[in-house]
């Protein structure tokens, strides 16, 4: 049911999500950008915002720090997820798989190797960060306007 706290969730962590992106593109390989980062970035944060932590609003503030936090794990883990789960799509296209085990096992390999790749500090610090405003903002209009 669209609450207001979901619809600020949403909106909240589509930008966070978009905002990490932005911050993320530098650790790519010079002009190896998928073509699928901003929708998968953006998508990702609304779908947290709107699933994780506005359905969660309207509990205190205490709650939604850790909200917001969870929003922001989920975030990081659809992306990674999705990211991995393409670029073995990708390389089972080129026949670099000699059976499906062996291409999902490497969807967690290629997730670290990326986790590794874009989880750097200042990365990091924002996601924290952000995910804690991005909590609190969403408590607030969650508890406001319901």
């Amino acid at each position: 049911m669209p609450t207001t706290g979901r619809l600020v969730g949403a909106i909240c962590f589509a930008a966070l999500g978009l905002y990490l992106g932005y911050l993320a593109q530098t650790f790519f390989e010079e002009g190896r950008i998928p073509t699928y980062w901003w929708p998968l970035c953006g998508l990702a944060g609304a779908w947290s915002g709107w699933v994780v932590v506005g359905k969660r609003a309207g509990r205190g503030y205490s709650p939604a720090i850790g909200n917001g936090l969870t929003g922001t794990a989920t975030l990081i883990f659809w992306i990674l997820f999705i990211m991995s789960f393409v670029d073995m799509i990708e390389k089972s296209f080129r026949r670099s798989y000699d059976d499906p085990l062996e291409a999902l096992v490497d969807v967690f390999q290629l997730g670290i190797e990326h986790a590794v790749r874009l989880g750097q500090m200042d990365v990091i610090v924002t996601a924290l960060v952000g995910g804690v405003l991005a909590g609190i903002v969403t408590e607030f209009f969650g508890r406001r306007f319901a």
